[in-house]
């Protein structure tokens, strides 16, 4: 589970460090005055953020009178951290950190943008060690979870949907997570692939481009492929939304519904245009692998919201499967304004 305590400081100094320094954003004052607002999004590289890098690129931002400084972090432990500290105004996070949040009686962080309606981590398991464990792609689902018994898994951090969301697939086909295999933290996309490709670890799962990269330079095999909605329990489900701090966003809904504008008309782009999105984010992902790009935003397609309005029965839904799924412990309150709002989007 996240302290997020433990992890503010560390992801303020990363902020510090990503956007160097400079005065916070003045909010919905300077926009009556014409100026430009300045913000911080707090975000690990990743294909289904694609219309954040478009907005940035096409001027989105800019004719809306905002200046969006991205900083990356490893892990979505880091970007609820940046919310909850202030460092910064929004963050990719989920459901389940505010749920997480709210038991520890913190309600300063409300999901005001829905991003994507379907978990899209993709297992990737070192190709030998699926040939041993006798899996495929096209094995029984249940197999292939019961092919992870005694391996080690890495993910990101400690509480991260890598780590809640592998116990969930293991404790769905009779394995305890604690014992019947090793969960190992390594950090960041790039870590992960360079973890298995070193032998370091056996397998994991995170949204692509690289599990797909792993299998195309033929060391990895993909055994999930959550961008095409392989786990039922999983499709029309709230995944990943930008968060705010609550505060901020009640003082500033202007400059929130600004930023709301903006990424929808990216991602009116980046549904009609996949190839001409993917030449455009390949520096943002510290990629030159085309074509895993390509297939992963052509894939995403489908399970990105297009206006980034809330469907209020597919929250009920979601944090209902995410109680069965034991993501959580005690029903939560699927109430707007609760844990999500659209009142700072055109719904």
């Amino acid at each position: 589970m996240k302290t997020i305590l433990a992890t503010a400081v560390a992801a303020v100094l990363m902020l510090a460090a990503g956007c160097g320094g400079g005065g916070g954003p003045s909010g919905d004052a300077s926009r009556s005055a014409g100026a430009i607002t300045t913000l911080k999004v707090a975000s690990a590289p990743n294909v289904f953020l694609a219309a954040l890098y478009v907005a940035r690129d096409d001027g989105l931002f800019a004719k809306e009178r905002l200046k969006v400084d991205i900083a990356q972090v490893e892990s979505g432990n880091d970007s609820i951290a940046a919310l909850a500290s202030g460092g910064a105004q929004f963050a990719d996070i989920g459901f389940e950190d505010l749920v997480e949040m709210r038991g520890q009686g913190d309600t300063s962080v409300v999901l005001v943008r829905d991003i994507l309606d379907r978990v899209t981590l993709t297992l990737v398991m070192r190709k030998d060690v699926a040939a041993r464990k006798g899996v495929t792609p096209e094995s029984p689902l249940r197999a292939r979870l019961q092919a992870l018994r005694g391996l080690k898994i890495g993910i990101t951090s400690p509480g991260a949907p890598t780590d809640t969301y592998m116990r969930y697939y293991l404790r769905s086909v009779g394995m305890n997570p604690e014992r019947d295999v090793q969960l190992i933290p390594v950090g960041g996309a790039s870590s992960l692939l360079a973890a298995l490709q070193k032998r370091q670890i056996d397998a994991y799962h995170l949204s692509p481009p690289t599990p797909y990269v792993a299998a195309e330079q033929g060391f990895g095999t993909v055994l999930i492929d959550g961008v095409k909605g392989e786990v039922p329990d999983l499709n029309d489900f709230a995944y990943t939304a930008w968060g705010a701090a609550r505060k901020w966003a009640e003082d500033n809904p202007q400059t929130v519904a600004a930023f709301g504008r903006a990424l929808t008309a990216a991602t009116r782009k980046v549904r009609s245009d996949p190839r001409a999105v993917t030449d455009q984010i390949l520096d943002d992902l510290g990629s030159d692998d085309r074509a895993s790009i390509l297939r992963t935003v052509q894939g995403m397609n489908t399970a990105l919201s297009p206006d980034g309005c809330f469907d209020p029965s597919m929250v009920r839904r979601t944090l209902d499967r995410m109680l069965q799924l034991r993501i959580f412990d005690e029903r939560a309150d699927a109430a707007e304004g609760e844990l999500w709002t659209n009142k700072y989007n055109a719904c």
